[in-house]
């Protein structure tokens, strides 16, 4: 429990690190390419680590953590190229962040997946959310923005859209997954009691 409380805080300081990245864009886009990229860098490898960590200590052989482990191999990978490389991907940037967000949208539906799973209210909300997240990567990737400005201003936009859902997401998952331990628990105690009937009780006087 405590490792999976970890994991859902390291989860949460990316999303947060990834929205006041994204209003840092949004708002100073005339920020250098170097600390752009290595602003990115960082959020990206704390990102991966923590998808990482989570296929780690919790791998099952379900879709689900394989998922978060290749989104994390990834993310952290691209992460140390924009830290040591910034100079080199200035042109390519939106492309990459486009196809992360792209990856970041598919562990969305795995997460509205495991909501769905655990019949939670939500998971239909997740995914329309994971969906939304892929649209954006794909807008990225594609690219249709000439202005370095404006591109900038498009990156910080859907940032703040990423970690703000994903914050939404991973607590309505953290819930779901609570709430199936507890449903659980009390069918075991369910099964374990059982009561004896007179007629069945070996130690009744006779």
């Amino acid at each position: 429990m405590n490792i999976l409380k970890r994991i859902k805080t390291n989860a949460i300081i990316s999303a947060i690190l990834y929205v006041l990245l994204g209003l840092a864009l949004l708002l100073r886009p005339e920020l250098s390419t170097t600390v752009l990229c290595t602003a990115l860098g960082v959020v990206l490898i704390l990102r991966g680590l923590s998808d990482i960590l989570d296929f780690v200590f919790h791998r099952d052989g379900t879709l689900y953590y394989s998922l978060h482990l290749v989104a994390g191999i990834v993310l952290a990978a691209v992460g140390v190229w924009l830290v040591t490389q910034p100079t080199l991907i200035a042109v390519v940037i939106p492309c990459i962040i486009g196809i992360l967000i792209l990856f970041h949208g598919l562990k969305n539906l795995a997460d509205a997946l495991t909501l769905r799973k655990n019949k939670s209210p939500r998971a239909l909300t997740a995914m329309l959310l994971g969906l939304v997240t892929i649209a954006l990567g794909a807008l990225l990737v594609h690219n249709p923005f000439s202005a370095f400005a404006t591109v900038v201003r498009i990156i910080g936009i859907v940032l703040i859209y990423d970690g703000i859902s994903d914050l939404w997401i991973t607590s309505e998952v953290s819930k779901a997954v609570k709430l199936a331990d507890k449903e659980l628990q009390g069918e075991v105690i369910d099964v374990d009691y059982k009561e004896t009937s007179p007629e069945e009780d070996p130690f009744k006087e006779t």
